[in-house]
C-alpha cells in the first residue's frame, strides 16, 4: 500500500492534534474558576456526586476519542492510500502477436493452430493481440488490439480462409515459408517501444524454408532479442527432427520454447504452454496497478462522528454541557 498525498494527511493529523491539545488545555481548571461554595469538599465525597463526575468524564473521553478517530479518518482520505496490484497491470501490459506460416506444408495443421489461437484469445483479459500470416511475404490480418469481439471474429474468418486456398498478399516474391522474413515482420508489429510492456510472438511453423529470405532465422531472432520479444513456437509433431531442433535452439535464445503439435492435442494444452512461456516476459514488467483504498478512512470518520454525536447527545440530555 502507498499514500498518494502523505504530506496532506500528515498536516491534517498535526492540525487535529494541535486542536485537541488546545481544547484540553482550555478545559483544565484555573485558579479562580467556579463559584465559592461552602462545604464543596463534602459534596465531592458523596457517592452520587462521584457517579455523576465519572459519567461526565467518560462522556468527555468518548467525545475526545470520537474527534481523534474522525480526524484520523479525514487524514486517511486526504492522503489517498492505494493498493498495488501488479498482476492486473501486467495483464493489461501484455502484447501478443500470433504469427502463422500459411505455406502448403503447414496446411494440414493451420486450422488446428487457429483453434488454439481462438482459445488463447478467449482466455486473455485486457491484453492486445495481433495476427500476421506469412509465406513468401507477410500480411497483417489485424494489428494489435484489445477488442475481444473483433479478435474472435477475425480469427474465425481466418480459419474459414485457410481451407487450402492461397491467402491474398502472401505470395509476393519468390520462395515459400520464408521463416526469417515472417518472424521479422511479426516482431515489427509491436508498437509503442517506449512503453514497458510484455511482448510475445506465438510462431506456428514447420521451419521448412524454400527460397532465399531477406532475413535469416538467426537475424530475426536477434531482432526479437534486441527488442525484448519472447518467441514461443508451435511445430507439427511429425516435422523433421533436425529442423525442429534448429528452431528450438533459436527460440530459446529469446526465452521461448517449442511445442510439438499432434493431431489429437487439446487446444487447452497449447494455451497452457504458450501462457507458461509468456509469463517469462512479464518478469521484467514492474508497473503495478493502483486501486484506491479509502474505505478504512470513511469507516473511521463514520465511527468517530457517531461516537462524538452519541456522547454529546447524552451529555446534553443529562445537562452536563450545552
Amino acid at each position: 500500500m502507498a499514500l498518494t498525498h502523505p504530506l496532506l494527511g500528515l498536516a491534517v493529523l498535526l492540525i487535529g492534534l494541535a486542536a485537541l491539545a488546545l481544547g484540553l488545555l482550555r478545559g483544565l481548571p484555573r485558579p479562580g474558576d467556579g463559584a465559592p461554595i461552602a462545604g464543596a469538599a463534602r459534596l465531592r465525597v458523596l457517592p452520587r456526586f462521584r457517579t455523576l463526575a465519572r459519567g461526565q468524564a467518560r462522556l468527555l473521553a468518548l467525545q475526545l476519542a470520537g474527534l481523534a478517530i474522525t480526524t484520523t479518518g479525514i487524514a486517511w482520505l486526504l492522503a489517498l492510500p492505494v493498493r498495488t496490484d501488479p498482476s492486473s497491470e501486467q495483464r493489461s501490459n501484455r502484447d501478443i502477436v500470433l504469427c502463422l506460416d500459411v505455406s502448403g506444408s503447414m496446411a494440414p495443421v493451420d486450422r488446428q493452430v487457429i483453434d488454439a489461437y481462438l482459445d488463447l484469445a478467449g482466455n486473455l483479459k485486457g491484453e492486445r493481440i495481433g495476427f500476421v500470416v506469412f509465406d513468401a511475404s507477410a500480411v497483417t490480418l489485424f494489428p494489435l488490439t484489445d477488442d475481444a469481439a473483433f479478435i474472435t471474429d477475425q480469427l474465425g474468418q481466418a480459419r474459414e480462409l485457410l481451407d487450402g486456398s492461397i491467402v491474398p498478399g502472401t505470395q509476393i516474391g519468390t520462395g515459400t515459408s520464408l521463416i526469417g522474413d515472417g518472424l521479422a515482420s511479426c516482431v515489427n508489429r509491436f508498437d509503442v517501444p517506449e512503453q514497458d510492456r510484455s511482448r510475445t510472438v506465438v510462431l506456428a511453423t514447420d521451419n521448412q524454408v524454400a527460397g532465399q529470405p531477406l532475413f535469416t532465422l538467426d537475424q530475426a531472432i536477434a531482432k526479437a532479442s534486441e527488442r525484448g520479444v519472447l518467441v514461443a513456437g508451435i511445430v507439427p509433431s511429425d516435422n523433421t527432427p533436425s529442423v525442429t531442433a534448429e528452431l528450438t535452439d533459436a527460440l530459446r535464445q529469446t526465452g521461448g520454447d517449442v511445442l510439438l503439435l499432434s493431431p489429437d492435442m487439446a487446444v487447452s494444452t497449447i494455451e497452457d504452454r504458450v501462457l507458461s512461456q509468456e509469463r517469462k516476459a512479464l518478469e521484467g514488467v514492474a508497473l503495478p496497478g493502483a486501486t484506491p483504498f479509502v474505505w478504512p478512512g470513511a469507516l473511521a470518520m463514520l465511527l468517530g462522528a457517531s461516537g462524538w454525536g452519541v456522547a454529546w447527545a447524552v451529555g446534553r440530555r443529562a445537562g452536563g454541557w450545552r
